[in-house]
């Protein structure tokens, strides 16, 4: 545990995620390029992006069952060959649905590979460093991030369409190869354990056991609330809403989003440290991240006219911080639930943000149409993707990021009666440090 070979296998787990990255927000910065490749308006192409995140949110559960059934390295090299396949379809398209159907492709793909790049680190890392090693897997999808928002981007305007989309799918193919000759679920002779409880036999009555744990729910309402608008952002609104709406160059837009990226690969790491010297107070944190991100969204959109660049770089510095911040969710459930059933429990706990996304992604091109044709009727000349017409759409994210953090509220009241039932006391956070200090004191 925690050898050479560890860091080996996750290091190629890691680079799987990162090109599963690459796949998934391809589009995002692709988003004006589609529209003109498939001549359609912002609902119709709402659709690339909520389908593909849709499909990733419904596969979760699956996949968690499957994980626990055949282990990482079958859902991650399976994942790959899936991607491929679906990143083919989407370069070849010259129309709506067979692009429709390629981004399907690549949800069913996606959905596999980064909760279980989460289960391999239990198999292969022990101790301390393992509350760290989703922030670590979670920064190294980062890298995928930012090859999407520069070097893709580059690529695109260069070769168009087809030659980009299939470079993508060819390092796909690369990561699947590699998979399958490094990756193993455990260690040689080593069967990880499977935690202390009795776990039942089938899928469902296992699924049901990871559901009931309190700290799996607080998981899945964490990611909810601090992955829905990152998300809808990076996967598809940020690229057209700084180009478009706020009158950024594609290449300053390429550059804003990678604020996003290299905050997260900076938070990231802190986080993990943070939240594995401090896991009764992770809850906390949590809470302070969404409101917080819920305060900066509603700052930004209710700024007399365009938003100034500076607060447009605040906005992306938080998105940055809440993106590492969802990850403590899957630290939730690695906390409350056994080995055999994590697989299980993290894939409840990635629906949540992926779920939030899937409503708010349609919602905003769907708004987007209607504010533009409400208003050309009115007599004005606006363009569809205007500062206006997203300020308008934007306001759902903040109804999504109430829900969420009234929910985090529940769990952790529930999750905290878990805890003391089990004589783990659970108090506020400046009686936590009050305590701290006077122990030191003597």
């Amino acid at each position: 545990m925690n050898s050479a070979r560890s860091w080996l296998v996750w290091g190629v787990a890691a680079f799987a995620y990162i090109v599963a990255i690459l796949h998934r927000s391809s589009l995002g910065v692709a988003g004006p390029a589609a529209a003109e490749r498939f001549e359609v308006q912002a609902t119709l192409l709402s659709t690339l992006g909520a389908v593909q995140i849709g499909v990733y949110a419904v596969m979760q559960i699956p996949v968690g069952v499957l994980l626990d059934k055949y282990g990482p390295r079958v859902l991650i090299a399976s994942g790959a060959a899936v991607m491929v396949a679906g990143q083919v379809v989407v370069a070849v398209a010259e129309d709506l649905p067979l692009a429709v159907a390629g981004r399907l492709l690549l949800g069913i793909g996606d959905a596999a590979t980064f909760i279980s790049v989460i289960r391999l680190q239990a198999g292969w890392f022990s101790g301390p460093i393992l509350a760290q090693m989703s922030q670590w897997t979670a920064v190294s999808g980062q890298i995928g991030q930012l090859l999407s928002t520069v070097p893709f981007v580059w690529l695109l305007g260069q070769v168009g369409w087809t030659l980009s989309f299939g470079s993508l799918a060819v390092l796909g193919a690369v990561a699947l190869v590699v998979v399958l000759l490094v990756v193993f679920d455990a260690p040689p002779g080593g069967t990880p354990p499977t935690g202390s409880i009795d776990l039942p036999e089938g899928w469902w009555p296992r699924l049901k056991t990871a559901f009931r744990q309190p700290g799996t729910r607080l998981g899945f309402w964490t990611h909810f609330s601090l992955l829905s608008t990152t998300n809808v952002f990076l996967l598809m609104w940020g690229f057209p809403m700084l180009v478009d709406a706020l009158g950024y160059a594609p290449g300053e837009a390429a550059g804003f989003m990678s604020i996003v990226v290299f905050t997260g690969m900076i938070v990231g790491p802190i986080l993990g440290i943070t939240t594995a010297r401090f896991p009764l107070r992770r809850s906390t944190l949590v809470l302070f991240l969404v409101v917080l991100l819920g305060g900066t969204w509603a700052t930004v959109l209710l700024w007399p006219g365009h938003p100034p660049t500076w607060l447009v770089v605040v906005l992306l510095v938080v998105l940055g911080i809440a993106g590492p911040g969802s990850t403590v969710g899957f630290d939730f459930a690695r906390t409350f639930n056994p080995l055999r059933l994590l697989g299980s429990a993290n894939g409840i706990v990635n629906i949540g943000g992926f779920t939030a996304a899937f409503a708010i992604i349609p919602v905003v091109g769907i708004v987007l149409d209607l504010v533009h044709t409400v208003r050309i009727q009115a007599g004005a000349t606006v363009d569809l993707y205007d500062w206006e017409g997203f300020r308008i759409a934007f306001t759902f994210q903040l109804a999504v990021l109430l829900l969420g953090f009234l929910m985090v509220v529940r769990m952790r009241r529930i999750t905290r009666s878990r805890l003391r039932e089990e004589g783990i006391e659970v108090g506020p956070l400046w009686q936590a440090v009050a305590n701290r200090m006077r122990r030191r004191g003597n």
